[in-house]
This record gives structure tokens, sequence and C-alpha cells, in this order.
């Protein structure tokens, strides 16, 4: 339990309306409080600009209210709202956050690990670069409930929420075929993650189901970033007859366009694009983007849900869970 000072449990309940045992168990989730009540407490301690001891619980239990969140790139879109809908769900539930960003560097991840660790942390959160989860099992301590987001490391048997990347891609292809495009390049983000291995899937079955061959030569590995996605569209427009372009995330779409717009190739008339993650700067692009969009803030609120069920109660269960992702049709293809 948090100590608190009692005159300011007093000023709380005050201000909230209700008893000091009340303020007590939404503080330290001790008892199931209505969620009406819970926002007034939340509110009168924001008022009061009241923080609760999260040191003394440490010192009674060896453990914080604090969650590490290992992140590969805090400057992609889409990280930076799942960690939005993390942190807010966890303010909500009287957490706090670390947040380390790994920059897709192995090493750097593994630090962060042993610095959760070192801080005594309550639990885990990790979108991890890692290939396989022997790359970090080492450096988790298998007391501490760890949940992976978006990425699964392969060979781990633990709890994930991540998005259907296979069909999400299948359906953005096969709509490409469908609107007659045949020579249909792809912009991977790094080949060892699991998101990759999953859309290059998609993208292999819809060419499959459509009797088109796979050409190898058509798939380019970007580095998840603005530079992998100019360089590739760079080598796929040397090959002949390309007609569609999917790109694997944002800041890939972004380097395609970028390379299209200076080398003066028209979007959709020359080459169709479609890309993964919907952020506003999609819808006023020239032309709009299409794109396939998957719930970053819910997914990280999610994540918090998950790896807070498995801290507080002994047999969790499978807390692993796929979103659907929606495809979003614009002027790009």
């Amino acid at each position: 339990m948090i100590f608190m000072s009692t005159s300011s449990i007093r000023e709380v309940a005050t201000v909230a309306g209700v008893s000091t045992a009340t303020v007590s168990h939404v503080i330290n989730e001790t008892r199931f409080v209505a969620d009406s009540t819970r926002q007034r407490v939340i509110d009168a301690m924001a008022e009061l600009d009241y923080t609760p001891n999260f040191a003394a619980k440490t010192l009674r239990s060896q453990q914080t209210s604090t969650i590490g969140l290992v992140i590969p790139d805090i400057s992609n879109h889409f990280f930076t709202s799942v960690v939005k809908g993390i942190e807010q769900h966890l303010n909500q539930k009287g957490y706090q956050l670390l947040v380390g960003n790994t920059d897709e560097n192995l090493e750097l991840e593994i630090g962060k690990l042993k610095t959760f660790q070192a801080q005594q942390v309550s639990g885990i959160i990790l979108a991890s670069s890692a290939e396989s989860y022997q790359d970090i099992e080492p450096y988790i301590d298998q007391k501490t409930p760890a949940i992976y987001v978006d990425r699964i490391p392969d060979g781990t048997t633990g709890d994930y929420i991540s998005v259907e990347n296979e069909k999400a891609v299948y359906d953005a292809v096969q709509l490409l075929i469908e609107r007659g495009h045949g020579r249909i390049g792809m912009v991977t983000g790094i080949n060892t993650l699991s998101t990759t291995q999953e859309r290059i899937k998609g993208y292999r079955k819809a060419l499959v189901h459509s009797g088109i061959s796979v050409d190898e030569n058509l798939i380019f590995e970007g580095d998840s970033k603005f530079t992998g996605g100019y360089q590739a569209a760079e080598k796929l427009l040397t090959k002949p007859d390309i007609t569609a372009i999917f790109v694997a995330n944002n800041l890939m779409t972004i380097g395609v366009c970028t390379y299209l717009k200076e080398h003066k190739i028209a979007i959709p008339d020359d080459v169709a694009i479609i890309g993964f993650d919907d952020y506003e700067w999609a819808k006023i692009t020239d032309p709009p983007l299409s794109v396939i969009k998957q719930p970053a803030e819910a997914m990280g609120e999610k994540a918090v849900e998950a790896l807070l069920c498995k801290i507080k109660t002994d047999d969790p269960g499978n807390q692993s869970f796929r979103f659907p992702t929606e495809l979003i049709l614009r002027g790009s293809c």
C-alpha cells in the first residue's frame, strides 16, 4: 500500500466528496470503486496537486508503482501514439511511466531493461527490436510481468498486443490487383521484425491467390525510417513496369513519396501508393494517401490493461490480442 499523509487524504476526500477510505482504495487499487467516483478522486488530487508517496511503497514491497516502456523510435508517429495511449491509461491507474527509446538498437534495449530491473519496476511493456526472445530473455526478471506491443520476438511465449498485419496487407494488395496492377513493389520494414514478416506474408499471399508470381526483386527492405523509404523507391523505380507500391510504415511512405515527387513521377497516374498508418499529414498530401489505419493509442491502452491484469492476478490467463485494421482509400491509388 502507498503511504500517504492523513491530512492530504482528508483534503482530497473533502474536495471529492468521498471518504478517506475511498481515496485510499482509488490510489492503491485495493477495492473496486465506481468509475465516476474514481474520476472525482483523481480530479481532486489534480486540483490539490497531491502526489502519493510512492517511495514509501517501494520500501515496503521492494517494488514501485512504475512501469518501464521500451520503444524503438519515439520519432515515429505510430510509436508516439502508442506511448500516448499507455501514459494516459497508466495515469488514470496511478502508475508512473519510464520510457526508454532504443533507436532500433538491441544493445541500448538491453541497457534499458537492466535499468528497469534496477529501479524495480512493477512491469514492462516492450516494442522490442530483438529478432529472438533469447536475445532479451536474460534481462527480463521472470517475476516481473511483461507485455509485448506491436512486435513479437521469435520464440516468445509471452503475451502481446498487435494488429492483424497479414490480413491488413493482403486486403490492400488485393485491392491494387483488382484495380489492374500486376507489378506491385513492396517496401518493408526491418526484415527481422515480426511485423515485417507478417506484412510480407500478406503481400505474397495476395499475389499468389490472384495467380501472380511473386517477384523477389520487387521487395526491398527499408530501415523503417524516411531514408529507407527514399532509397527503396529509388531502387524499385529501376524495375520495369512498376505501377504500384505498398509501403509498410508511415516514415518510409514519406520517403517514397518524396522520391517520386522529386523525380516528377505522378501519383497515382504513374505509380499508385498505399501506406501503413494514418495521420493528419496523410490527408493533406497531393494527392491524399490511401493507408492502412491501425489503432495505435488503443493498442497502448490495451497493453496497459493486459499488463495490470498480470500484475494484480495470480492466474491472468492469455492476455494476447490483435486489433483489426482499416483500409482507408484516398487519392493515391
